[in-house]
C-alpha cells in the first residue's frame, strides 16, 4: 500500500503538471480590456479650478498637458477661466462656492470643473548601513563591506473632485495617497541622496494617471495562451496573428474547428484547443460576445483546464467592462438652459425686480440645485399672491 501511495499523488498532480507545461510551451497572445471613466460619465469638455499653491498648479498643468495633447477632451484655457472669474468678481482662490458653481455654469455652458489640490508633499531623507560579508575573489577569504544607502522620500497627499456646471452636482471625488522613494548605494561612504525633483516626479506621475482615469476610459493589457500545434493549423493561424493578420488567423482557426468537427482521431487534449483558439482570436478583435459561446465550449470538453478558466473569466469581465462603458457614452449632462422669453413688463417699485423677475429667478435657482424644494414653494407662492 506505501509503494502505490506516491504513485497515487503523482497521478493526481498529473492533471496540474500538464497545465503548467501547456502555458510555458505555447505562445502568449495580448487581449485588451478597455475601462469605462471612474466618473461613470463621458466628459467632452472640461476646466480647472484655479489652483490654491504651485504644488497644485503644478499637477493641474500636468494633467491640462496631457490632455491637451491626447485631444479627448476639450479643455478650457485656464487664463481664460481666470479672465472670467476676476470679470465676474468670483475671486481665484483655489475655493469654488455654489454661487461660483452657478455662474461658471451659464458663462461656460455643459462642462466639467476639475478641483485639483495637493494637500501634502513633504519630502524627508534618511541613511543606513548595513554590514555584508563577501568572499575576496583573490585571496579567498571573507571579507566585510559596509553597504551604506541614502532615501530620499516623498509623503503625497492630493484630493480631486469633478463638479457638473450644469447641475453643480459633485459627481466625482477621489483622494491620492503615495509615498515614493528612491536610493542610492554606496560602499565607499554614504552616496548623495536622490534628487528631489525625481522622486517628486514619480508622484505626480501616479497621481496624473489616476486622475486620467477618473476622467478618461483607459485600456489594460492582458496576455492569455494562445495554442500552436501542428494539428489542425493552429500552429499557422498564430503565425498570421505575430504577422498581424487578425483576420486570416480567424479563418484559419475556424478551417481547423471545422476540420476538428470531422476528424476524431487526433488526441483527446486538441480539440478544445480549436474552439479556445477561434475564441481568443474574437477576444483580440474585440468581439466579447462573439468569443464567450467558444470559450466555454472549450471548457466544458475540459472543465480542469486552467487556461480555459482564465481566458473564460477576462471575456467575461470585458463583457462586463464594455457595457459600463456604453452607458457612460449614454449618460448626458442637462442641456444648457436656454433664453428665457421676453417678458411683459410690470409696474414695479424703480430698481426692484418684477414679480415674473422674481419667479424665473427662484426657478433658475431651484433647477441648479440651490434652493430646497420646501423654501422653493414658499418663495413661489408668495410671489404668486402679488401677482
Amino acid at each position: 500500500m506505501r509503494k502505490l501511495l506516491p504513485l497515487a499523488l503523482a497521478l493526481l498532480a498529473w492533471p496540474v503538471q500538464a497545465q503548467f507545461w501547456s502555458e510555458l510551451a505555447n505562445p502568449k497572445v495580448e487581449v485588451v480590456l478597455v475601462h469605462p471613466p471612474g466618473l461613470g460619465l463621458k466628459v467632452d469638455r472640461l476646466a480647472f479650478a484655479p489652483a490654491r499653491d504651485l504644488n497644485s498648479r503644478e499637477l493641474a498643468d500636468i494633467l491640462t498637458a496631457e490632455l491637451v495633447q491626447g485631444r479627448k477632451v476639450e479643455v478650457v484655457d485656464r487664463a481664460n477661466l481666470e479672465a472670467v472669474l476676476r470679470e465676474q468678481e468670483l475671486g481665484a482662490s483655489g475655493h469654488v462656492d455654489p454661487a461660483t458653481v452657478a455662474t461658471l455654469g451659464k458663462l461656460l455652458g455643459p462642462s466639467v470643473l476639475v478641483i485639483v489640490n495637493v494637500n501634502r508633499s513633504e519630502l524627508s531623507r534618511n541613511q543606513s548601513s548595513k554590514e555584508e560579508w563577501i568572499t575576496d575573489s583573490k585571496t579567498k577569504k571573507d571579507v566585510l563591506r559596509i553597504r551604506r544607502t541614502s532615501i530620499t522620500s516623498l509623503d503625497f497627499s492630493a484630493t480631486v473632485q469633478a463638479v457638473d456646471l450644469s447641475t453643480g452636482r459633485v459627481f466625482g471625488a477621489q483622494r491620492l495617497e503615495d509615498t515614493p522613494s528612491l536610493n542610492k548605494v554606496s560602499y565607499d561612504g554614504f552616496p548623495a541622496y536622490p534628487k528631489d525633483s525625481d522622486v517628486r516626479r514619480m508622484a505626480f506621475e501616479t497621481a496624473k494617471v489616476k486622475v486620467l482615469r477618473m476622467l478618461l476610459s483607459w485600456n489594460e493589457t492582458r496576455k492569455l495562451t494562445f495554442f500552436d500545434d501542428e494539428v489542425f493549423g493552429m500552429d499557422k493561424a498564430h503565425d498570421l496573428l505575430l504577422d498581424r493578420d487578425v483576420p486570416g488567423a480567424l479563418a484559419l482557426a475556424k478551417k481547423g474547428l471545422e476540420q476538428s468537427l470531422q476528424d476524431k482521431g487526433q488526441k483527446p487534449k486538441f480539440y478544445p484547443r480549436t474552439q479556445y483558439n477561434v475564441g481568443i482570436i474574437h477576444f483580440i478583435l474585440g468581439r466579447y460576445e462573439e468569443a464567450l459561446p467558444f470559450l466555454r465550449v472549450a471548457l466544458d470538453m475540459q472543465s480542469d483546464a486552467s487556461i480555459f478558466q482564465d481566458a473564460l473569466r477576462e471575456c467575461q469581465e470585458a463583457i462586463a467592462l464594455q457595457a459600463a462603458l456604453r452607458q457612460t457614452e449614454t449618460v448626458s449632462r442637462p442641456a444648457p438652459r436656454t433664453q428665457p422669453k421676453p417678458e411683459v413688463p410690470t409696474t414695479s417699485a424703480p430698481g426692484k425686480p418684477s414679480p415674473e423677475e422674481r419667479l424665473q429667478k427662484i426657478q433658475d435657482l431651484y433647477k441648479r440645485g440651490l434652493l430646497e424644494k420646501k423654501d422653493f414653494e414658499a418663495k413661489k407662492a408668495e410671489i404668486l399672491k402679488e401677482l
